[in-house]
């Protein structure tokens, strides 16, 4: 019976023992590691209101070369299809007859000026008369009348040589402006008038170049409306004209102006952009791609879209870093997409740290660990 009892309180031993030992030797529950995050600090810019528009290529100014007089093509000073400067001859009209118009005109001025010599002597002897009360009054009038007639003679004279002389410069048919001169329409020996129809060539103007664009009068409208609250400044309406990615031309251009009148059918309204073309590289018609910017919002936060979340209402959120490594919430409100951002209009401050990954393994109150960025602004592109 003692060896019994010995036994079962040995057994018990044994077990509470191995119980005690198996106790101490259990692992602790397993603990997720805080979540790993990237984050960026917040910071104020200047932001630019550009609107991207399609736009098409214009000369800046097209003249049709005429004649102004009359004559037979005797020549022609330019070579098809190149570079013209304004005032340069481009055709020589046979000027024969005007250079004998000139001569007939001085002729006619030469015998109006004799005419108006002897008509003055003669004035001078009849107001002598008249004193001497040798001639009459009205034989006085007449002499004058005479003389008068012949000085206004002597004026439509002049105006004939002068007119004779433009005649004889117009002969030499130039270019009206600067610019790529067209093919030419007639050739040596065809007979020209003035005011013809026909145009004898066009010249096209390359550079300065416009382009022109159309813009929804609601954008612009939008536009105007901020700057007259303050919230957007006004800036020099600067354009970068793009055909494809990677592909910008490297001149800026500079708005001109805006149409007064809103197309009825559309609602938009004409822009037009002027470019500088040394290189003549800018065709009219072609079509390219305008970054136009129209106004500055200063002091403005942009956010990774990435970083912005929308949660049933429709409402933005973004997942801020505080202190502890916690994660708090803020709720914020945007404007347009900036390329990679959005314009956070409010919700956020100078400073805030805004968490840009592993956004769905997180959330308010959770404990992470903050990767230090390399580059705010980096992230920001």
């Amino acid at each position: 019976m003692k060896l019994k009892l010995f036994a079962m309180v040995m057994a018990s031993t044994i077990t509470l023992t191995l119980t005690a030992c198996n106790d101490e030797q259990a692992p602790a529950p397993f603990q997720m590691p805080p979540q790993a995050v990237d984050f960026i600090t917040v910071t104020t810019t200047d932001v630019a209101f550009n609107q991207h528009l399609p736009a098409r290529a214009v000369a800046s100014a097209i003249a049709d070369v005429r004649p102004q007089v009359t004559g037979i093509v005797k020549q022609r000073l330019f070579e098809e299809g190149s570079r013209v400067g304004a005032g340069q001859a481009l055709y020589q009209i046979d000027d024969t007859i005007y250079q004998a118009n000139l001569q007939s005109a001085k002729a006619e001025l030469v015998r109006t000026q004799a005419n108006l010599k002897s008509a003055k002597a003669e004035l001078a002897r009849y107001k002598q008369l008249l004193k001497d009360k040798a001639a009459s009054a009205q034989q006085y009038d007449q002499v004058n009348a005479n003389y008068l007639a012949v000085l206004a003679e002597l004026d439509v004279r002049k105006a004939a040589i002068h007119k004779a002389q433009v005649d004889i410069e117009y002969t030499k048919v130039k270019a009206p402006i600067g610019g790529q001169i067209s093919k030419s329409n007639v050739t040596v020996g065809a007979l020209v008038t003035a005011g013809q129809a026909q145009t004898l060539a066009t010249i096209t103007q390359l550079d300065p170049i416009y382009f022109d664009m159309v813009q929804s009068n609601k954008e612009l409208r939008d536009v105007r409306n901020r700057l007259a609250s303050g919230e957007l400044s006004k800036v020099k309406q600067t354009a970068q004209l793009t055909f494809g990615d990677n592909d910008n031309y490297p001149h800026l251009g500079e708005l001109k102006f805006n149409e007064v009148r809103t197309n009825p059918s559309t609602d938009t309204v004409t822009l037009r952009a002027e470019f500088s073309n040394p290189e003549h590289n800018l065709l009219p018609g072609m079509f390219a791609q305008i970054d136009l910017t129209q106004a500055v919002r200063e002091n403005s936060i942009l956010v990774p879209q990435s970083a912005v979340s929308f949660d049933k209402q429709g409402h933005a959120n973004v997942f801020v870093l505080l202190e502890g490594n916690k994660v708090g919430i803020k709720q914020i409100r945007i404007g347009r997409s900036i390329g990679k951002n959005w314009l956070a209009l409010s919700g956020l401050e100078s400073g805030d740290k805004v968490i840009t990954t592993g956004l769905q393994k997180i959330g308010p109150g959770a404990t992470v660990s903050p990767v230090m960025p390399t580059s705010d602004a980096a992230k920001q592109g």
